[in-house]
């Protein structure tokens, strides 16, 4: 037991240095732009990072959750056949994905250059997202963990030799070094990622389509329902703030999420990694380790939680103005941290519940859980910016995040009992 306590966190480890390693980064832009940069163009960032998180959450329920299905149910002839079909949608989806990221810079009035920027990271991004994914798939941790350093190294360098070395713009600085750092990302994948996707030709991607149909109907439509009910639940606050009161009043909120968002990406780091563990052992018939996984896999995340509040209190306390100028309100702030602090730990309980039902293909069940919370947190949210101002908006998005722990939970217990008799 011991023995695989030890395993079991040296992987959880393994896992999370590359994710937070990219946290890092994203932090340290958001820092220089939250410091350097007028609150209007701080919320445009935060809207587009979200935008970006976005289209990861979809590519993950278009593409990545469907590879450890094929995983956990062993056919080695499907499976081949599933992974082609999705690579090479995968390059096609990016590459139709460049002008609809280009019109989103552009309608939050990006500079063009920063928009031509922004969209091919974004595109690039996408790639690299699906390579994490195809890599821990096939047990090639050490590549992701790779792509996702190299991808912090080269933007935090990229970014200082710009703006300090050369002396360039600093919000086409972030940006371009955005692009150049999901470049880099790519290269551990190696030659042969790349290679399987193949090129970009309109009768490849009709055939993927058609091939695809089987895939959409079994998990895709179900998981891509719950992603998008699931941005609902989480960002609902996002787009109901900015379209209502602008980017420059989302800016305060987005300047207090900064502090938690280390625990949002351990948590889909080692979501990452759990997942396939998970597919394999419910392939190999190997039910009763699952409990315990998910045990471990909790207070990993209850503990890094735990870790982050502390860092968290402590800079409120003794060092304020060193992430926040004096443009915000520090009892906005504060506030707004502490409501960020609940919303966090609702959201890493249900973690590795989702994980299980996502590796056991229940994608149904998740969509449910997050139509009724999406539904929740929309309603919560608009009725609260409305009558109780922007900062409450927060408290929205804790009420959908309640209602999604609650179902989740339920699922999970219910296919737990059901799955030794299956």
């Amino acid at each position: 037991m011991n023995h695989w306590l030890v395993d079991k966190a040296g992987r959880y480890l393994a896992a999370a240095v590359g994710p937070i390693g990219v946290a890092i980064t994203h932090f340290g832009l958001a820092l220089v732009l939250l410091r350097l940069l007028p609150p209007a163009a701080f919320g445009t960032f935060s809207v587009l990072l979200v935008a970006i998180q976005l289209s990861w959450g979809i590519w993950s329920a278009l593409l990545c959750a469907p590879l450890p299905v094929f995983l956990s149910r062993g056919d080695a002839a499907a499976r081949e056949a599933g992974e082609g079909t999705l690579l090479r949608l995968n390059l096609h989806g990016a590459i139709i994905a460049v002008p609809v990221f280009a019109a989103l810079g552009l309608a939050l009035d990006l500079p063009r250059f920063s928009a031509a920027c922004f969209a091919l990271f974004g595109a690039v991004a996408l790639l690299r997202w699906f390579g994490r994914a195809f890599a821990y798939v096939h047990g090639r941790q050490a590549r992701t963990m790779m792509s996702d350093l190299l991808y912090s190294v080269v933007v935090i360098a990229v970014l200082a030799l710009l703006v300090a070395g050369l002396g360039r713009d600093v919000e086409q600085s972030c940006y371009l070094a955005l692009l150049a750092g999901a470049t880099a990302g790519l290269l551990p994948f190696g030659r042969h990622y790349l290679a399987r996707m193949g090129g970009w030709r309109p009768a490849v991607l009709r055939e993927s389509l058609r091939e695809y149909r089987t895939i959409w109907q079994g998990q895709s439509r179900w998981a891509l329902l719950g992603v998008m009910t699931t941005e609902a639940t989480a960002n609902a606050h996002v787009y109901i703030v900015t379209a209502i009161s602008g980017a420059a009043a989302f800016a305060p909120i987005a300047a207090s999420a900064l502090l938690l968002r280390p625990v949002n990406v351990a948590q889909n780091a080692l979501a990452d990694f759990e997942r396939p563990m998970l597919a394999r052992a419910i392939g190999a018939g190997e039910l009763a380790s699952i409990p315990r996984s998910l045990l471990v896999f909790r207070l990993a995340l209850i503990g890094i939680w735990l870790g982050t509040i502390a860092v968290g209190a402590g800079l409120f306390v003794w060092a304020p103005d060193l992430l926040f100028p004096p443009a915000y309100d520090l009892d906005f702030l504060i506030v707004a941290a502490l409501l960020w602090a609940v919303f966090a730990l609702l959201r890493l309980l249900q973690t590795p519940e989702s994980a299980l039902l996502q590796a056991a293909g229940e994608f149904r069940d998740l969509a449910m859980a997050s139509v009724w919370s999406a539904l929740g947190s929309v309603i919560a949210v608009t009725g609260l910016v409305l009558l109780a101002g922007t900062l409450w908006s927060i408290g929205g998005i804790v009420a959908g995040a309640v209602v999604y722990l609650w179902w989740t939970w339920r699922f999970a217990r219910r296919w737990l009992r059901a799955a030794p008799t299956a």
